[in-house]
């Protein structure tokens, strides 16, 4: 009970508020939670993206919130409950016996900038709650902050270039937090592919194309 009544009243004490909805909250009030929990997970279609995608929530509103605080804001509370959406989008792809999750890399300045690898964190968290295995197979160079100022296209010429990727004789599925224009998506398949490893699907937390209600 007391440590009940500590949980209920530490945000009012320390004054913490939901990033969603601003009432008295650890990151995110049980209300929000509610709320995203209660979305079902929808199919994604990108030009250049091969595999059925799944996405578990609409980027907008909540979610547009939470993952860069999680990323970007050392928001790390909300790892449980963004990890939670992430295997709603996986088990939506009905992975197979044996499949690994591999997450989609972030840059490496920017692991070194948040000082967390978010994608890995939420890829091995997803994979235990499902009793699946999770596996870094795929790296990419710093390329700065020169894929922001490309085209799509000359994102997808970049980013092939710059992303290696270790081979994997078990079927596997991408998984990302966010998906915009698919590139990151489509280049990590590509790469994998050409590797000879079988991607049979791919798995987001929020679709950014996709706005939902409050």
């Amino acid at each position: 009970m007391c440590a009940s009544l500590l949980r209920d009243f530490a945000p009012l004490l320390l004054g913490a508020r939901c990033l969603v909805c601003g009432s008295p909250a650890m990151a995110c009030c049980t209300v929000c939670r509610d709320r995203i929990a209660g979305k079902s997970p929808h199919r994604v279609r990108r030009p250049g993206i091969r595999v059925p995608t799944w996405a578990a929530n609409p980027y907008r509103p909540e979610l547009a919130r939470l993952i860069p605080a999680f990323k970007d804001d050392g928001a790390w509370v909300l790892a449980r409950v963004l990890s939670r959406r992430l295997a709603v989008a996986v088990a939506a792809c009905r992975p197979l016996a044996g499949t690994f999750l591999v997450p989609v890399p972030s840059r490496p300045a920017a692991v070194r900038r948040r000082g967390i690898d978010h994608t890995w964190v939420l890829a091995r968290r997803a994979a235990q709650e499902l009793g699946i295995g999770a596996a870094r197979l795929l790296r990419r160079r710093d390329d700065g902050d020169a894929q922001r100022t490309q085209g799509r296209a000359g994102r997808q010429r970049l980013s092939g270039a710059r992303f290696l990727a270790r081979t994997c004789r078990s079927p596997v599925i991408l998984v990302d937090d966010v998906v915009t224009t698919g590139t990151s998506l489509a280049v990590s398949c590509e790469a994998l592919t050409r590797n000879g490893t079988t991607v049979i699907a791919a798995a987001v937390i929020g679709d950014a194309n996709l706005i939902g209600k409050w």
